[in-house]
């Protein structure tokens, strides 16, 4: 099993959209521990206090940030925002982002087992 931190809070609730299936994968550097992935695998993505269990679908690999949220759609990699623009910039505020210039980055197909989280959230106005 590999383990990921996420961010998840009620500005980036990350967790609740990947528990609600809405959140289709999980966006990486494509560092060498992520290369190491593979589909079948488990991936324990753990919040403070939180978690989601997920079985790994696919791995898509992109060379930009920009070419994955093009491809992958923003609402199936960052579903609370309005725009691909949005996205960009979440994903371009983690530390160390600049290493998608070199390592390029993945999407990582997840499919959630289990979980356990500490609020919940109301998508109905969400789209």
């Amino acid at each position: 099993m590999h383990k990921l931190s996420i961010i998840n809070n009620k500005k980036m609730p990350f967790l609740q959209y990947i528990t609600l299936g809405i959140k289709k994968a999980e966006c990486r550097i494509a560092s060498r521990t992520v290369r190491n992935f593979k589909i079948g695998d488990k991936l324990l993505l753990q919040g403070i206090g939180e978690f989601v269990l997920c079985e790994i679908t696919y791995m898509h690999f992109y060379k930009s940030f920009e070419d994955m949220i093009l491809k992958e759609k923003t609402e199936n990699i960052v579903p609370f925002v309005n725009s691909d623009e949005e996205a960009l910039k979440i994903y371009q505020s983690f530390p160390g982002w600049q290493r998608v210039k070199s390592l390029g980055c993945c999407a990582i197909g997840v499919k959630p087992l289990k979980s356990k989280l500490k609020f919940s959230i109301n998508t109905k106005n969400s789209f």
